[in-house]
Protein backbone atom coordinates (compact mmCIF):
# COMPACT_ATOMS: atom_id res chain seq x y z
CA UNK A 1 0.00 0.00 0.00
CA UNK A 2 0.88 3.80 -1.06
CA UNK A 3 -0.46 6.38 1.19
CA UNK A 4 0.25 9.98 0.76
CA UNK A 5 -1.04 13.65 0.88
CA UNK A 6 -5.12 14.22 0.27
CA UNK A 7 -5.62 13.57 -2.87
CA UNK A 8 -8.22 16.16 -4.54
CA UNK A 9 -10.04 12.53 -5.87
CA UNK A 10 -10.43 9.22 -4.39
CA UNK A 11 -11.13 6.46 -7.58
CA UNK A 12 -13.34 3.83 -5.69
CA UNK A 13 -13.58 0.65 -7.23
CA UNK A 14 -15.14 -2.38 -6.21
CA UNK A 15 -14.47 -5.77 -7.87
CA UNK A 16 -16.09 -8.80 -7.81
CA UNK A 17 -14.53 -11.42 -9.96
CA UNK A 18 -13.72 -8.85 -12.39
CA UNK A 19 -10.17 -10.49 -13.09
CA UNK A 20 -10.29 -10.52 -16.61
CA UNK A 21 -11.36 -6.87 -17.08
CA UNK A 22 -9.39 -5.26 -13.92
CA UNK A 23 -6.54 -4.54 -15.88
CA UNK A 24 -7.64 -2.09 -18.56
CA UNK A 25 -10.16 -0.47 -15.91
CA UNK A 26 -6.56 0.47 -13.78
CA UNK A 27 -5.01 1.40 -16.86
CA UNK A 28 -7.66 3.83 -17.78
CA UNK A 29 -7.04 5.50 -14.22
CA UNK A 30 -2.92 5.11 -14.31
CA UNK A 31 -3.82 7.34 -17.79
CA UNK A 32 -5.08 10.09 -16.55
CA UNK A 33 -3.44 13.55 -17.33
CA UNK A 34 -4.90 14.56 -14.17
CA UNK A 35 -2.62 12.83 -11.64
CA UNK A 36 -3.63 13.89 -8.06
CA UNK A 37 -5.65 11.03 -7.21
CA UNK A 38 -5.75 8.14 -5.31
CA UNK A 39 -7.53 4.05 -5.90
CA UNK A 40 -8.75 2.57 -3.52
CA UNK A 41 -10.03 -1.21 -4.96
CA UNK A 42 -12.38 -3.34 -2.98
CA UNK A 43 -12.42 -6.79 -3.49
CA UNK A 44 -15.80 -7.84 -2.89
CA UNK A 45 -15.33 -11.68 -1.69
CA UNK A 46 -14.05 -12.77 -5.50
CA UNK A 47 -14.00 -16.42 -6.02
CA UNK A 48 -11.36 -15.66 -8.95
CA UNK A 49 -8.09 -14.17 -8.78
CA UNK A 50 -9.20 -11.11 -8.84
CA UNK A 51 -7.01 -9.76 -4.99
CA UNK A 52 -4.19 -11.75 -7.35
CA UNK A 53 -4.28 -10.05 -10.44
CA UNK A 54 -4.83 -6.45 -8.74
CA UNK A 55 -1.55 -6.75 -6.30
CA UNK A 56 0.15 -7.75 -9.60
CA UNK A 57 -1.02 -5.20 -11.25
CA UNK A 58 0.34 -2.71 -8.88
CA UNK A 59 3.87 -4.39 -8.80
CA UNK A 60 3.52 -3.75 -12.51
CA UNK A 61 3.18 -0.15 -11.67
CA UNK A 62 4.78 1.12 -8.78
CA UNK A 63 4.42 4.57 -7.24
CA UNK A 64 0.58 4.77 -7.61
CA UNK A 65 -1.13 5.90 -4.67
CA UNK A 66 -3.48 3.42 -3.94
CA UNK A 67 -5.22 1.10 -1.31
CA UNK A 68 -6.69 -2.60 -1.65
CA UNK A 69 -9.53 -4.03 0.40
CA UNK A 70 -10.26 -7.85 0.83
CA UNK A 71 -13.49 -7.94 2.35
CA UNK A 72 -16.39 -10.83 2.50
CA UNK A 73 -18.79 -10.22 -0.11
CA UNK A 74 -21.55 -7.39 0.74
CA UNK A 75 -23.05 -6.50 -2.60
CA UNK A 76 -21.33 -3.63 -4.44
CA UNK A 77 -23.38 -0.78 -2.37
CA UNK A 78 -21.16 -2.25 0.57
CA UNK A 79 -18.33 -2.70 -1.58
CA UNK A 80 -17.99 1.15 -2.53
CA UNK A 81 -18.85 2.43 1.32
CA UNK A 82 -15.64 0.53 2.25
CA UNK A 83 -14.36 2.59 -0.26
CA UNK A 84 -15.62 5.91 0.33
CA UNK A 85 -14.88 5.03 4.73
CA UNK A 86 -11.18 4.74 3.91
CA UNK A 87 -10.85 7.38 1.17
CA UNK A 88 -9.09 10.63 1.88
CA UNK A 89 -10.20 12.28 -1.06
CA UNK A 90 -12.27 15.71 -1.27
CA UNK A 91 -14.66 14.15 -4.13
CA UNK A 92 -15.24 10.78 -4.69
CA UNK A 93 -15.14 9.29 -8.42
CA UNK A 94 -16.71 6.24 -8.78
CA UNK A 95 -15.85 3.61 -11.20
CA UNK A 96 -17.05 -0.07 -11.81
CA UNK A 97 -14.61 -2.78 -12.34
CA UNK A 98 -15.37 -3.46 -16.06
CA UNK A 99 -16.10 0.04 -16.85
CA UNK A 100 -13.24 2.54 -17.90
CA UNK A 101 -12.22 6.12 -18.40
CA UNK A 102 -11.05 8.56 -21.32
CA UNK A 103 -7.72 9.85 -20.22
CA UNK A 104 -8.67 13.60 -19.62
CA UNK A 105 -11.80 12.46 -17.59
CA UNK A 106 -10.40 13.95 -14.15
CA UNK A 107 -8.80 16.55 -15.81
CA UNK A 108 -12.17 17.91 -17.41
CA UNK A 109 -13.66 17.35 -14.12
CA UNK A 110 -11.69 19.39 -11.97
CA UNK A 111 -11.66 22.44 -14.23
CA UNK A 112 -15.55 21.73 -14.13
CA UNK A 113 -15.55 21.99 -10.50
CA UNK A 114 -12.82 24.76 -10.13
CA UNK A 115 -15.33 27.02 -12.70
CA UNK A 116 -18.64 25.52 -10.37
CA UNK A 117 -17.48 25.79 -6.96
CA UNK A 118 -21.21 24.98 -5.61
CA UNK A 119 -21.34 22.23 -7.27
CA UNK A 120 -21.46 18.50 -5.08
CA UNK A 121 -22.34 16.09 -7.63
CA UNK A 122 -21.02 16.00 -11.00
CA UNK A 123 -22.17 13.40 -14.24
CA UNK A 124 -20.68 13.44 -17.54
CA UNK A 125 -21.83 11.47 -20.57
CA UNK A 126 -20.21 8.15 -21.68
CA UNK A 127 -20.23 5.44 -24.60
CA UNK A 128 -22.27 2.46 -23.91
CA UNK A 129 -19.63 -0.37 -25.55
CA UNK A 130 -20.78 -4.08 -26.02
CA UNK A 131 -18.50 -6.90 -27.79
CA UNK A 132 -16.17 -3.91 -28.04
CA UNK A 133 -18.18 -1.39 -30.25
CA UNK A 134 -19.89 1.46 -29.44
CA UNK A 135 -23.43 0.85 -28.70
CA UNK A 136 -24.85 4.06 -28.60
CA UNK A 137 -23.81 7.21 -26.64
CA UNK A 138 -25.25 7.73 -23.39
CA UNK A 139 -26.44 11.46 -22.58
CA UNK A 140 -27.05 11.82 -18.86
CA UNK A 141 -28.90 14.64 -17.29
CA UNK A 142 -30.78 16.68 -17.30
CA UNK A 143 -33.05 15.97 -14.27
CA UNK A 144 -31.52 17.51 -10.89
CA UNK A 145 -34.54 17.94 -8.04
CA UNK A 146 -35.37 15.09 -6.15
CA UNK A 147 -38.92 15.10 -8.02
CA UNK A 148 -37.54 15.13 -11.39
CA UNK A 149 -35.26 12.30 -10.20
CA UNK A 150 -38.27 10.10 -8.88
CA UNK A 151 -40.86 10.93 -11.43
CA UNK A 152 -38.91 10.94 -14.40
CA UNK A 153 -36.28 8.59 -13.81
CA UNK A 154 -32.91 7.79 -12.92
CA UNK A 155 -30.34 9.70 -15.25
CA UNK A 156 -27.06 9.60 -13.34
CA UNK A 157 -24.63 6.76 -14.35
CA UNK A 158 -22.44 5.75 -11.57
CA UNK A 159 -19.23 5.05 -13.50
CA UNK A 160 -19.62 8.45 -14.67
CA UNK A 161 -20.12 10.48 -11.46
CA UNK A 162 -17.97 12.56 -9.04
CA UNK A 163 -19.51 13.43 -5.86
CA UNK A 164 -18.54 15.31 -2.40
CA UNK A 165 -17.08 13.02 -0.18
CA UNK A 166 -18.20 14.92 2.31
CA UNK A 167 -22.09 14.88 1.34
CA UNK A 168 -21.90 11.00 0.57
CA UNK A 169 -21.19 10.99 4.78
CA UNK A 170 -23.71 13.29 5.50
CA UNK A 171 -26.80 11.25 3.79
CA UNK A 172 -25.08 7.94 5.12
CA UNK A 173 -23.68 6.37 1.76
CA UNK A 174 -25.49 3.64 -0.26
CA UNK A 175 -28.10 1.54 1.16
CA UNK A 176 -26.97 -2.28 1.85
CA UNK A 177 -30.80 -3.26 1.57
CA UNK A 178 -30.76 -6.12 -0.24
CA UNK A 179 -34.15 -5.13 -1.53
CA UNK A 180 -32.10 -2.49 -3.20
CA UNK A 181 -29.25 -4.34 -4.85
CA UNK A 182 -28.73 -3.47 -7.96
CA UNK A 183 -30.75 0.09 -7.98
CA UNK A 184 -28.59 0.89 -5.22
CA UNK A 185 -26.86 3.92 -6.87
CA UNK A 186 -30.27 5.22 -7.93
CA UNK A 187 -31.29 5.04 -4.32
CA UNK A 188 -28.65 7.62 -3.16
CA UNK A 189 -29.08 9.62 -5.93
CA UNK A 190 -32.69 10.08 -4.76
CA UNK A 191 -31.35 10.98 -1.18
CA UNK A 192 -28.12 13.15 -2.26
CA UNK A 193 -30.82 15.48 -4.67
CA UNK A 194 -32.21 16.73 -1.51
CA UNK A 195 -29.00 18.49 -0.18
CA UNK A 196 -26.39 18.20 -3.25
CA UNK A 197 -25.91 20.68 -6.25
CA UNK A 198 -26.40 18.33 -9.62
CA UNK A 199 -24.53 19.42 -12.95
CA UNK A 200 -23.74 17.95 -16.29
CA UNK A 201 -20.80 17.66 -17.97
CA UNK A 202 -21.73 17.66 -21.41
CA UNK A 203 -18.56 15.35 -22.71
CA UNK A 204 -18.57 11.69 -23.35
CA UNK A 205 -15.89 11.08 -20.85
CA UNK A 206 -15.81 6.87 -20.19
CA UNK A 207 -17.39 3.61 -21.38
CA UNK A 208 -19.80 1.52 -19.81
CA UNK A 209 -19.56 -1.90 -20.62
CA UNK A 210 -22.98 -4.00 -21.32
CA UNK A 211 -22.20 -7.71 -21.21
CA UNK A 212 -23.41 -9.49 -23.74
CA UNK A 213 -24.98 -12.39 -21.86
CA UNK A 214 -27.22 -11.63 -18.60
CA UNK A 215 -28.67 -14.14 -16.58
CA UNK A 216 -32.31 -14.03 -16.49
CA UNK A 217 -32.84 -13.60 -12.72
CA UNK A 218 -30.28 -10.77 -12.62
CA UNK A 219 -32.62 -9.03 -14.67
CA UNK A 220 -36.17 -9.95 -12.92
CA UNK A 221 -33.87 -8.68 -9.38
CA UNK A 222 -32.84 -5.46 -10.97
CA UNK A 223 -36.04 -5.16 -12.41
CA UNK A 224 -37.95 -5.75 -9.00
CA UNK A 225 -35.39 -3.86 -6.65
CA UNK A 226 -35.62 -0.53 -8.62
CA UNK A 227 -39.24 -0.63 -8.35
CA UNK A 228 -38.93 -1.37 -4.74
CA UNK A 229 -36.61 2.43 -4.75
CA UNK A 230 -39.44 3.96 -6.29
CA UNK A 231 -42.09 2.68 -3.93
CA UNK A 232 -39.75 3.33 -0.82
CA UNK A 233 -39.27 6.95 -1.78
CA UNK A 234 -42.95 7.54 -2.71
CA UNK A 235 -44.00 6.66 0.65
CA UNK A 236 -41.85 9.75 1.44
CA UNK A 237 -43.84 11.84 -1.17
CA UNK A 238 -45.85 14.28 0.96
CA UNK A 239 -48.39 14.57 -1.81
CA UNK A 240 -50.36 11.86 -2.49
CA UNK A 241 -53.09 13.22 -5.15
CA UNK A 242 -54.11 11.34 -8.32
CA UNK A 243 -51.50 13.67 -10.25
CA UNK A 244 -48.51 12.22 -8.80
CA UNK A 245 -49.67 8.68 -8.54
CA UNK A 246 -50.42 8.92 -12.27
CA UNK A 247 -46.80 9.80 -12.32
CA UNK A 248 -45.49 7.21 -10.18
CA UNK A 249 -47.90 4.99 -12.45
CA UNK A 250 -45.88 5.41 -15.07
CA UNK A 251 -42.82 5.37 -13.96
CA UNK A 252 -42.93 1.96 -12.66
CA UNK A 253 -44.71 0.83 -16.18
CA UNK A 254 -41.20 2.60 -17.45
CA UNK A 255 -38.87 0.39 -15.65
CA UNK A 256 -41.19 -3.05 -16.74
CA UNK A 257 -40.95 -1.99 -20.32
CA UNK A 258 -36.90 -1.40 -19.84
CA UNK A 259 -36.75 -4.93 -18.24
CA UNK A 260 -38.01 -6.27 -21.17
CA UNK A 261 -35.94 -4.49 -23.40
CA UNK A 262 -32.77 -5.64 -20.98
CA UNK A 263 -34.02 -9.58 -22.03
CA UNK A 264 -34.87 -8.17 -25.37
CA UNK A 265 -30.78 -7.52 -25.95
CA UNK A 266 -29.84 -10.42 -23.81
CA UNK A 267 -32.63 -12.36 -26.48
CA UNK A 268 -34.26 -14.31 -23.90
CA UNK A 269 -37.68 -13.27 -26.30
CA UNK A 270 -40.08 -14.94 -24.19
CA UNK A 271 -39.58 -12.87 -20.76
CA UNK A 272 -38.71 -10.31 -22.93
CA UNK A 273 -42.57 -10.48 -24.17
CA UNK A 274 -43.91 -10.99 -21.24
CA UNK A 275 -42.52 -8.22 -19.73
CA UNK A 276 -43.58 -5.59 -22.76
CA UNK A 277 -47.29 -7.06 -22.63
CA UNK A 278 -47.77 -6.87 -19.33
CA UNK A 279 -46.20 -2.75 -19.61
CA UNK A 280 -48.88 -2.04 -22.28
CA UNK A 281 -51.40 -4.02 -20.12
CA UNK A 282 -50.66 -1.03 -17.48
CA UNK A 283 -50.64 1.77 -20.04
CA UNK A 284 -51.98 0.88 -23.30
CA UNK A 285 -50.45 3.86 -25.18
CA UNK A 286 -46.84 3.57 -24.94
CA UNK A 287 -45.36 3.52 -28.51
CA UNK A 288 -41.58 2.77 -27.22
CA UNK A 289 -42.91 -0.77 -25.47
CA UNK A 290 -45.33 -1.58 -29.09
CA UNK A 291 -42.07 -0.80 -30.78
CA UNK A 292 -40.43 -3.15 -28.58
CA UNK A 293 -43.07 -5.87 -28.69
CA UNK A 294 -43.26 -5.97 -32.44
CA UNK A 295 -39.63 -6.47 -32.52
CA UNK A 296 -39.37 -8.79 -29.82
CA UNK A 297 -41.81 -11.28 -32.26
CA UNK A 298 -39.53 -10.51 -35.25
CA UNK A 299 -36.73 -12.04 -32.89
CA UNK A 300 -34.48 -8.26 -33.66
CA UNK A 301 -32.16 -7.22 -30.82
CA UNK A 302 -32.87 -3.68 -30.24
Amino acid sequence: MIKHSFPLFSVIIPAYNASSFIRNTLDSVRNQTFDDYEIIIVNDGSKDDTLEAVKTYFVDFPGLNYKIINQENRGIGGARNSGIKEALGKFIAFLDADDSWNKVKLERVKEFIDKNTNVDLVCHNENWVENGRIYKEAICGPYRTYKELLFKGNCISTSATVVRRSKLLEVGLFSENMDFNGAEDYELWLRLSKICKIAYLNETLGEYRIHGESETSKIEIHNRNWINVLEYHFDLWPNKNFYYKYLMHIEKVNVIRCGGRMFLRAGNFTIAKAYLLRSLLLNLFSVKAWVLLIACMLRIKL
